[in-house]
């Protein structure tokens, strides 16, 4: 199973960021997704991996599956692709 390398989780006002990337800003480009999000820069960041993960391997966004609770897995610490694959992996999405 993929995983990210992840630099910094964020927190309510620092941003979400992967090893060697930049850090992962607020976006509204997906409404749905930045009202989940509530303005946590580091739920966002974690979300937008989480999102871009679905989208590339099912053709679907994260709020297009059943409901799921992504803020206890972030504050669990959990691995954003890691729990995309299993999202996908309970909705019968292949590896």
């Amino acid at each position: 199973m993929a995983s990210a390398k992840i630099a910094s989780r964020g927190s309510a006002t620092e941003p979400f960021q992967l090893v060697g990337k930049r850090p992962i800003g607020r976006s509204d480009a997906d409404v749905s997704l930045a009202s989940y999000t509530e303005g946590h820069l580091g739920f966002h960041g974690f979300m937008r991996v989480v999102n871009a993960r679905i989208g590339r391997r099912a053709l679907v966004g994260v709020m297009d599956l059943p409901d799921r609770n992504w803020w206890d897995l972030y504050d669990d610490g959990a691995d954003p692709i890691e729990a995309a694959d299993e999202a996908l992996a309970e909705e019968g999405f292949g590896e």
